[in-house]
């Protein structure tokens, strides 16, 4: 499977100024720059942009899995961090790569570890909405600096996911 790389038009930010706990909060111009990975998951019909950043750490904290290494030969704690995860629905606001723009080793990492990242992102949004649910996303570690706290309304039907296939 061919993963998808793009990148998010610095518009959308600027029309949702006020949402919260984003990367680069307050720096459209950098934030429409962030290369992201287009996961094709069937949760209430949304499209998730999942941030790849340079300094992810580790990806599995002691209060959960924050994310995915994904490894380069400079930027050894690079990966996806599925907290800054943004729906975009509207495709008018998405930017297709159109030459790679990461080292062939990560984009090969990706590919390799798709359906691996699609399992995983699918089991921290489910948590995420468990944790909504019980009123506790301030008060767990792995949801609290989630951007999915401005998607609310979005994942309001998260009883079923699957995955689509492409």
């Amino acid at each position: 499977m061919e993963p998808t790389l793009c990148y998010i038009k610095e518009s959308y930010f600027k029309k949702n100024i006020s949402f919260q706990k984003l990367l680069d909060t307050g720096n459209t111009a950098k934030q429409s720059r962030r290369t992201h990975l287009c996961l094709k998951l069937e949760i209430s019909g949304n499209k998730f942009y999942i941030p790849l950043r340079n300094h992810l750490g580790d990806e599995i904290r002691k209060f959960g899995r924050i994310g995915h290494a994904i490894p380069s030969e400079k930027r050894k704690d690079a990966g996806l961090d599925y907290r800054y995860t943004l729906i975009v629905n509207d495709d008018s606001y998405i930017e297709l790569q159109t030459k790679k723009k990461i080292p062939e080793s990560q984009y090969r990492k990706i590919k390799t570890d798709y359906e691996k990242i699609q399992k995983e992102f699918t089991v921290y949004v489910c948590g995420f909405k468990k944790a909504v649910r019980k009123d506790r996303v301030e008060k767990e570690p792995l949801y609290r600096e989630s951007s999915l706290v401005n998607f609310i309304q979005e994942l309001d039907n998260i009883s079923s996911h699957k995955t689509i296939k492409r």
